[in-house]
């Protein structure tokens, strides 16, 4: 009896998305992915990055703890003694490798651990339906992590001891700025109900003046627009902003359309924003690196404010982004419009993660596969994977919907690009071992694509990136 009642707490008090599993698994991708590129790379390694390595270590802990609780069918209790004691070994742990005093690892202990637990169950409590264990886990600790590092940065500017010198700085504080604009909109619209368009504006209005223009023109001494437009400094810059437009419009167009005919959007259909991410990603890598980073991040917060206004139903937009919301969500979309989302975060997170992705020529040429790892998985692969299997799929995988022609037809698009890009020689000699690894992140990302119930554009990216870390 005693048995079943904490099962049957557990099971109100959290209601993951139907159809699928519970993929405790995606908990350990985000922190391997970091784990093994701090390891992979050393050397170019930011001191900030340390810290993000050490955070998901935390977060690997904490994990473990949440896949116990899980299974001894217990709700999910934030202060117990295995998470205080996963508070002291990380805080711990901090504090031996980054010699910065206790404040800092007891803080930095307390956010890979209590605080990215507390966000792990409102997300799954205040977004029912919405996320697997596993993808909340992975949405979690993204956040945990952006919070964390906007947090440190503050702090090291305040104290003097970090100053902005190079582009990629401004752009990550930028970004880290931008999401906690929007996260605080998000929050201050909830707690206080905030549903007027008056209402709602004005404190758009006053978050963005106050959290966003002002503090960066106080820390970089410009205000972020007109840096943003200082970057677009030359013929090849403004033939590439250019050509992003035109990719916009026919993303724009391909949306309005749906919603004129009110038409429910096939496979097909929503499988034209995968390819027209690989269109603007490839030249963004070549070309300009940091620019296409920076306008990565600010379109994911700006997808997060447009997903607000949806949800809001504000003026003038809302209805209009329920429209396509209505015509273009799939199985995956309950209350919140995630696909979208997902799709820029999953071809976007192998460029935000590395370490280093632009080199001293603004390209990101010599970590062009890794970087890529989210176009190939879900840009090609996912893409062809859905588009052959609908089309022409005979022979189907074991207690799955996917095909085995799909399967293959993954392989080869990521194959197949992959040698086009070396044959135009955008990718630099690879080794034996390199080819290896490759061969290996396609064939495994290809069988998790056509098995898994979690979010593809999640997972995907995130599997060919640590294997291509190893």
């Amino acid at each position: 009896m005693k048995m079943a009642q904490m099962k049957k707490g557990l099971v109100e008090e959290i209601k993951t998305r139907p159809g699928a599993g519970n993929g405790l698994w995606v908990l350990f991708l985000l922190p391997l992915a970091v784990i093994m590129s701090y390891a992979k790379h050393p050397i170019i390694a930011t001191p900030t990055y340390k810290l993000a390595a050490l955070l998901c270590t935390g977060f690997i802990l904490t994990s473990c703890i949440i896949i116990y609780q899980k299974y001894e069918l217990r709700r999910l209790k934030i202060v117990n003694l295995w998470t205080l004691l996963a508070v002291g070994a990380t805080s711990a742990l901090f504090h031996i490798c980054v010699h910065k005093g206790w404040t800092l690892s007891i803080a930095s202990g307390i956010a890979s651990t209590l605080a990215y637990f507390k966000i792990y169950t409102s997300v799954l409590t205040k977004f029912k339906e919405c996320f697997t264990l596993g993808e909340a886990g992975l949405v979690s600790q993204s956040i945990t992590m952006i919070f964390y590092f906007t947090a440190v940065k503050l702090v090291e500017i305040v104290a003097g001891n970090k100053k902005i010198t190079s582009n990629m700085q401004v752009a990550t504080l930028i970004i880290q700025f931008e999401l906690l604009c929007v996260g605080l909109i998000a929050w201050l619209s909830y707690i206080f109900l905030i549903k007027t368009p008056k209402r709602f504006y004005t404190m758009c209005f006053l978050i963005i003046t106050f959290v966003f223009l002002l503090p960066l023109k106080m820390i970089t001494g410009e205000y972020p627009i007109l840096w943003i437009i200082s970057l677009i400094d030359n013929i090849p810059t403004i033939k590439l902003m250019m050509y992003w437009s035109f990719c916009t419009g026919v993303a724009i167009l391909s949306v309005s359309n749906q919603i004129f005919y009110a038409k429910k959007a096939s496979t097909g259909k929503r499988k034209i924003f995968h390819i027209l991410c690989v269109a603007v990603y490839i030249p963004g890598l070549l070309c300009k690196c940091s620019l296409l980073y920076l306008a990565s991040g600010m379109l994911t917060g700006a997808f997060f404010f447009l997903e607000i206004l949806r949800l809001l139903r504000m003026p003038p937009l809302g209805i209009h982004l329920h429209d396509g919301f209505v015509v273009f969500s799939d199985e995956k979309d309950t209350l919140v419009a995630l696909t979208p989302i997902y799709l820029l975060v999953g071809c976007s997170i192998p460029i935000w993660i590395h370490p280093s992705p632009c080199d001293v020529t603004d390209s990101g040429l010599f970590n062009m596969i890794p970087l890529m790892s989210g176009l190939l998985a879900i840009g090609l692969g996912d893409t062809a994977a859905s588009i052959v299997g609908s089309s022409c799929g005979r022979v189907h995988w074991p207690r799955s919907k996917k095909t085995f022609e799909g399967t293959i037809a993954c392989m080869l698009t990521q194959a197949g690009m992959v040698y086009l890009l070396a044959y135009l020689n955008f990718i630099y000699t690879l080794s034996h071992i390199e080819l290896v690894k490759i061969g290996l992140s396609i064939i495994v990302s290809s069988i998790v694509e056509a098995k898994t119930s979690q979010v593809d554009n999640l997972v995907l990216p995130l599997i060919t990136y640590i294997i291509l870390m190893i």
